[in-house]
This record gives C-alpha cells, sequence and structure tokens, in this order.
C-alpha cells in the first residue's frame, strides 16, 4: 500500500527539468531587457548547422569556428566545417590546432592568429573577447533553457555576447537568429559550464560597426 502511495505521488508531482532557470530565455539579437543589442550580430544566413565527420560523429567544434571566421573575416577558415565532413568528428585543442594547420598549409595561407583556453572558469576574459567583437568559440554543458531534455552534452558553441548583465548562446544545433539562448552570467557560467570551459578566441579584428548619424 505504501509502494502504491509514493508511486501516485510521484505521478502527480510536477516534472522536473533539470539545471533551468526563469532568467534563461531564447531570442532575438537583443537581450531579454529589451535593450541591449548582441556583440557580434552574425546575420542569420551565415549561421551553420552541424555536420557529421567521415565517422558520423559531429564538428561542433569545427562548425563553432567556421562562424568565428565568417563574423571575423578569416577566409582560411570560412568553409572549414564542411572541410572536416571527410574526416573523423569529434574535437579538442590539439586535434583543432592540427587541422587549423592543415587546412592553412592546402589553402596556402598564414595561420590565423588565436589562444585556446583550457579548465577556465574566467568570465573576463568572455567579456573582453565579446567586447572587442571577437566571436568565442566554447564548450557547452547544459542548455540554460532546457534543450536537449535539460540532459548534458558534449558540445561546443559560440558566445556572440558577454557583459556583466548578459551571455548569449548561439548553438550550431538551434541555429537562427531568433534561437539565440540568453542567460545572467553566474547562471550561465553554472549550467553550461560549471566544471570550466575550454574557450578559442581568434585574434583578427571584427568588422567594422554599421554607420550611423
Amino acid at each position: 500500500m505504501r509502494t502504491a502511495a509514493l508511486l501516485l505521488a510521484a505521478l502527480l508531482a510536477p516534472p522536473l527539468i533539470a539545471q533551468v532557470d526563469v532568467g534563461a530565455k531564447v531570442g532575438g539579437n537583443v537581450a531579454p531587457d529589451g535593450k541591449t543589442e548582441i556583440h557580434c550580430d552574425l546575420p542569420g544566413s551565415q549561421h551553420l548547422h552541424n555536420k557529421g565527420g567521415s565517422d558520423r560523429a559531429g564538428l561542433c567544434v569545427f562548425t563553432s569556428c567556421d562562424h568565428a571566421a565568417r563574423w571575423q573575416n578569416i577566409p582560411a577558415l570560412i568553409g572549414l566545417r564542411d572541410y572536416m565532413t571527410k574526416y573523423p568528428g569529434g574535437g579538442w585543442p590539439e586535434k583543432l590546432a592540427k587541422y587549423i594547420t592543415k587546412i592553412c598549409k592546402e589553402r596556402g595561407v598564414p595561420e590565423p592568429k588565436y589562444v585556446q583556453i583550457e579548465n577556465s572558469k574566467d568570465l573576463e576574459i568572455l567579456k573582453l573577447a565579446c567586447k572587442t567583437g571577437r566571436m568565442v568559440c566554447i564548450t557547452y554543458e547544459r542548455s540554460p533553457t532546457g534543450r536537449y531534455n535539460g540532459s548534458k552534452i558534449a558540445h561546443m558553441v559560440n558566445l556572440p555576447h558577454a557583459d556583466n548583465a548578459w551571455f548569449a548562446v548561439l548553438d550550431n544545433n538551434y541555429e537562427g537568429p531568433t534561437r539565440y539562448e540568453w542567460a545572467p552570467p553566474d547562471e550561465w557560467l553554472r549550467v553550461t559550464n560549471p566544471r570550466g570551459f575550454w574557450a578559442v578566441v581568434f585574434l583578427d579584428g571584427p568588422p567594422p560597426p554599421p554607420p550611423s548619424n
């Protein structure tokens, strides 16, 4: 009888969505406060969807780097996602460095300057990169808005905005100019990178700002 009562209570309880907070929202290129414009406003026509490598494993690392290359006008790496479809998927720092060298050598162009930041929780470097117009490529463990059914995922996305109030995620599995995930910085770190992040920042400058009167 007690077992039946416990089962009934469990069935009637509201469903739990892991690690989702009311501060996180999906939206366009303006933060949920209605006034903060995204730092790196990559046109929707340049958003790429993740693909699989020759073994069907995902190419999220290389898709994210392709996004950054498109935003920062790094021709050497534009098309990196499609280039990598002939190689096994998955990515880590040494592999990324290897294939950046390889594609640049094959294209006969210099390698772009970049930094890889590993096992860090330093949000200030991410804020600085976005403030100066550099689109960060960064690991992502769990969606702040409940994507992937709230489960953990081994993934890399882009961080096109980071300041004291808001962080934004461009997820190459949910790409699109109205599908950014916005979350406060502490919430973003706690959910997406609780153990520290791996980030890639290309040092080429951003595109010029749009003209204004």
